[in-house]
């Protein structure tokens, strides 16, 4: 359990964390992207959903932001990136829930075509009950792997915090021992 709580330095166990990082980011920008397509289908029916395009598209910016961050070892840019990327694992969760809560509990999924085959319609309803089951595991899979993530964007900042800090008491040092300071 210690192994889960303390930073690593690896991004999936071989992975140097900063390229993990940076590939995390690429894909979460890739992922975000998708509010461009949904926006385009011009379906603004479900006010929710275009609010979620919406969302997703000004993370891109943010997600881009970040990448700037990482791949300048911005340590005030890093720490808003990791803030805001916790934050979109909660929201990335909660439109994911309310999502399937609708698809899976509140939409009709009956075929009008299989009502007077009580057999054909039996089966329909097992396949689809099993393809819930799938789909919403796979769904908590993957919220558990954005979770993960978050946790090695949160190492990379420790980290990246600890380097900065680092070279700042080295500096520190170096000034002093120039001006004949030593330490007894």
């Amino acid at each position: 359990m210690a192994a889960l709580m303390s930073p690593s330095r690896t991004c999936c166990g071989f992975v140097p964390l900063e390229t993990g990082v940076l590939i995390i980011t690429i894909f979460g920008m890739l992922n975000k992207i998708s509010g461009f397509y949904g926006i385009i289908s011009f379906d603004f029916s479900d006010p929710f959903a275009f609010a979620v395009y919406i969302y997703s598209l000004l993370s891109v910016l943010i997600f881009a932001q970040g990448f700037y961050g990482i791949h300048t070892d911005n340590v005030r840019i890093v720490r808003w990136y990791t803030i805001f990327y916790w934050f979109d694992c909660i929201v990335s969760a909660a439109t994911t829930m309310v999502f399937a809560v609708k698809w899976y509990v509140y939409t009709d999924h009956s075929l009008p075509e299989l009502a007077d085959d009580p057999a054909k319609q039996r089966e329909h309803d097992e396949v689809f009950r099993m393809e819930g089951i799938v789909s919403i595991t796979l769904l908590v899979c993957l919220r558990l792997v954005h979770i993960y993530f978050a946790m090695v964007l949160t190492s990379y900042y420790v980290s990246l915090g600890r380097a900065r800090y680092s070279k700042l008491a080295a500096a520190v040092d170096q000034d002093l021992e120039e001006v004949g300071y030593h330490r007894h």
